[in-house]
């Protein structure tokens, strides 16, 4: 569905040159008193009508005053739904890059497409911030840290904003799963949620204060996001945004509480059904609330230069030779080498023969499923770039292994039996969500493969259940998948092979299944007793709120770990592919790689000592392998640049100066959210009991021992840190401090400085928090003097209500990562 169609009216008449990508444009600037006053002037000539109007999205009925229609896109990697423009990697890609400048210009890149493509409200950047592993949207966010996300977040939206667009900051706040993301209620100390949750969008706002901001979906502390005074009370009053705010689409329950609350932009609420006329101008909301909502609206039309400049006709292709560039810089920088055994990494010069296995050609993944997603176009593949690169002097070889995180085929009814030997399973349907009682239905269904109610008279929810034998045909690892919109659990000889819930089999706005998967051991001939069970409980609606269904139960009969282990064994080095799918309404009940991708790779480091893992995930896994493996790097998704990227760090051409934006942890049990209550929550409510100490906090308050700290990464060079000098500038409010970073190895390589400051102890505070970072590149043998500026905003705490800066004693350390500290030094701040 294109978001344009929700807000497609007739724009301002003024006559303009066309632009086109890379253009120079003039823009007011966020701070320009003309467009306040411009707005006012034009509040003062408008009917109550018009405000009305203007709040509830009907531009048609205001093109007389001159206001331009705002056409929307998603566009926090790139334009969704659009072709012919540049993917770029996703958005926690792009902060493991750990660079300002790249986002500036990332952003740039993505407004100035958006403008092309006819657009001039961009939906973007996500700032939300990962809490759990098991956030499915975790991808679409800019990490776990408070600092990174908004230092990023608001140079993606001024790089955005330059080019007279509006960009759309998401999403207001405290938003971090997908279980019941409609109706969660989230319990969150006021605390935790001014320092941690608030913090990116105070980051946003300070440097783009006439931005727009989406209010998320869930409840916070009893309200919707989208109803909440308080919340608007926090964006607007404590954070000084002075442009409008947005619901997410379908998000809270009453569009005119919205509106009364401090809604801005009201007119697309619950089921994308606008607000009807006259109700905002009938009392149910004050007329001050009214103005105040239209001036708003007005304010960031003209403070971006949407009023002077109107949207050009949609050009076809905006992908420019320098975006393409861009996106490759963007895959490079945020490539991440976790682990580099023996130096295994860059690839020696001497070889002779590669094996690359897995989904590593046009099934490599480039973007997260539903909002974010963007189609590459054509792109080069990792297997196509490492071909290139390898040349003529190394033999590559592909062995697919594993076909990654995907629906199976379905099992079909050649192999099934009932008990009393027909060919499918044995069928019972019960009208309720346990599957006991008397069933509604009883029959055989050949195969287990349905999108729609498959009986008659059940009601909203109901269950099901599936039984008899599979007969398999081949002998070793057989793979199963399960494709639901609901919960369901396979068993095979009675051994739990898949289980699982969806609330949906895909995203609406994506290209990617969400399945579910396992594997088991079987024997050819010998037949196997199967149990499927099913409810449709917690599927979510459609997007005409029905409640929806569908379970496909498939296979994968022959493993393909065999030959790959083949190929493996007779090259000089093995590269491994894997993947796990993620988007927009799953979250990850697992932290395990799905599938039969932990086999392939163990099967694959016992043949050949020289195994590296590419991961292509949306956030951590566990790793049970990794002391087998010589090398593990983190892809990502990397957009349409992954492949060039890849290849360019395997060989050595550049340094991979990627470094984690989120703790990976050791295993499913650490990090928040551990408990039902604190995940997904209980009875629609859960509980955020860790306060602000998320991401690397809680692992350093809990004394928990990652796998891989939050900013780790490696380097094919080593790098010094001097020591660090600091001072507190009273008149400034800003701590200075410097440190000397040298490159003590033999080759160029890049750095990421990181700051680190732990608060007195009477802030009660986590025990440290990242205040600063700067990414460097240096030759051998140089040395960089640096100097960081940290504001003293970056050192309070929310206390009573307001912001505080607690006097005392203040420890800073200049780190590699959040548990290495190179240098330190304290400073007294009164």
């Amino acid at each position: 569905m294109n978001r344009r169609t929700f807000l497609s009216a007739a724009i301002a008449t003024a006559a303009v040159a066309t632009l086109t990508p890379g253009a120079t444009i003039q823009a007011f600037a966020a701070t320009d008193p003309r467009a306040f006053d411009r707005a006012d002037a034009l509040l003062a000539r408008m009917t109550a009508a018009e405000k009305e109007a203007l709040v509830r999205c009907d531009f048609a009925s205001l093109a007389h005053l001159g206001i331009p229609a705002l056409a929307m896109v998603d566009a926090s990697a790139g334009l969704r739904g659009e072709q012919n423009v540049t993917a770029f990697p996703v958005p926690l890609a792009q902060a493991a890059a750990f660079d300002e400048d790249l986002a500036r210009r990332i952003g740039t890149a993505i407004g100035t497409e958006g403008r092309a493509k006819g657009y001039n409200n961009l939906l973007g950047p996500t700032i939300d911030l990962t809490r759990t592993w098991h956030f499915g949207r975790q991808a679409e966010s800019l990490g776990e840290d408070p600092l990174l996300a908004g230092r990023l977040g608001a140079a993606l939206t001024t790089g955005m904003q330059s080019r007279q667009v509006t960009a759309t900051v998401k999403h207001f706040a405290a938003y971090t799963q997908e279980v019941n993301r409609f109706f969660t209620d989230t319990l969150v100390s006021d605390r935790a949620l001014h320092e941690t949750y608030q913090r990116p969008f105070r980051h946003v706002i300070t440097a783009a204060p006439t931005t727009s901001v989406m209010m998320a979906y869930p409840k916070i502390n009893g309200t919707f996001a989208t109803e909440s005074p308080a919340l608007f009370d926090d964006v607007k009053n404590h954070l000084g945004l002075q442009g409008y705010t947005v619901p997410d689409f379908w998000a809270g329950a009453d569009q005119v509480a919205a509106a009364k609350a401090g809604m801005d932009l009201a007119g697309l609420g619950p089921g994308g059904v606008k607000l009807a006329p006259g109700s905002l101008t009938d009392g149910s909301i004050p007329a001050a609330r009214l103005n105040d909502a239209a001036r708003r609206i007005l304010i960031t039309l003209f403070a971006n230069g949407l009023v002077d400049n109107p949207l050009p006709a949609p050009a076809q292709d905006v992908s420019t030779a320098e975006h393409k560039s861009l996106a490759h810089e963007a895959a490079l920088g945020s490539t991440v080498l976790l682990a580099n055994r023996a130096a295994a990494l860059p690839l020696p010069a001497t070889l002779k023969s590669l094996a690359v296995i897995g989904p590593a050609g046009p099934d490599a993944l480039t973007g997260v499923a539903g909002s974010t997603y963007v189609d590459p176009g054509t792109w080069i593949t990792p297997l196509q770039a490492i071909k290139a690169r390898a040349g003529s002097t190394v033999t590559v070889t592909h062995a697919q292994g594993t076909i990654g995180d995907i629906p199976l085929t379905t099992v079909p009814s050649t192999v099934l039996r009932t008990s009393g030997g027909t060919a499918g399973l044995t069928g019972r349907y019960y009208a309720s969500a346990q599957p006991t009682g008397t069933p509604v239905a009883t029959r055989t269904d050949p195969v287990v493969d349905f999108t729609s109610t498959p009986v008659e008279n059940l009601p909203t929810v109901w269950s099901a259940t599936w039984s008899g034998t599979l007969t398999p045909t081949h002998t070793g690892l057989h793979r199963f998948s399960l494709l639901p919109a609901g919960t369901a659990t396979l068993k095979i000889n009675g051994t739990t092979v898949v289980s699982g819930s969806r609330g949906t089999r895909r995203f609406f706005l994506g290209t990617h299944d969400y399945p579910l998967q396992g594997t088991i051991e079987l024997t050819a001939g010998q037949a196997a007793t199967i149990e499927l069970t099913y409810n449709n409980a917690i599927a979510d609606p459609d997007a005409m709120g029905q409640t929806t269904c569908g379970l496909t139960l498939g296979w994968q009969p022959a493993s393909l770990i065999p030959a790959a282990v083949q190929a493996a064994r007779t090259a000089d080095a093995a590269i491994v592919f894997v993947n796990r799918m993620a988007g927009e309404a799953m979250d990850h009940e697992q932290l395990t790689l799905p599938a039969d991708q932990n086999q392939l790779i163990t099967a694959v480091a016992a043949a050949n000592p020289r195994t590296i893992v590419v991961l292509n995930t949306d956030g951590p896994v566990a790793m049970p392998w990794l002391g087998d493996v010589e090398a593990v790097i983190q892809a990502w998704y990397g957009g349409r640049g992954m492949g060039t990227a890849l290849a360019a760090v395997l060989f050595g051409d550049s340094d991979p100066s990627g470094r984690l934006p989120v703790t990976f942890p050791a295993s499913a049990a650490q990090g928040p959210g551990t408990t039902t209550a604190t995940y997904p929550g209980a009875n629609a409510t859960v509980s955020y009991d860790e306060g602000t100490a998320i991401g690397y906090r809680y692992y350093d308050a809990k004394g928990q021992q990652p796998l891989f700290p939050f900013g780790h990464g490696l380097s094919y060079t080593s790098f010094a840190h001097g020591s660090l000098e600091a001072a507190y500038d009273t008149a400034a409010k800003t701590v200075t401090l410097s440190v000397t970073v040298t490159n003590s190895g033999t080759r160029q390589g890049t750095d990421v400085v990181q700051v680190y400051a732990t608060l007195p102890a009477a802030a009660a505070a986590e025990p440290r928090r990242l205040v600063a970072f700067r990414k460097i590149t240096l030759a051998p043998g140089v040395n960089q003097r640096i100097t960081f500026t940290i504001p003293a905003d970056d050192l309070t705490i929310w206390s009573a209500g307001t912001w505080k800066l607690v006097p005392g004693l203040y420890t800073f350390a200049s780190a590699r990562d959040s548990r290495t500290m190179t240098a330190q030094r304290v400073v007294t701040i009164n």
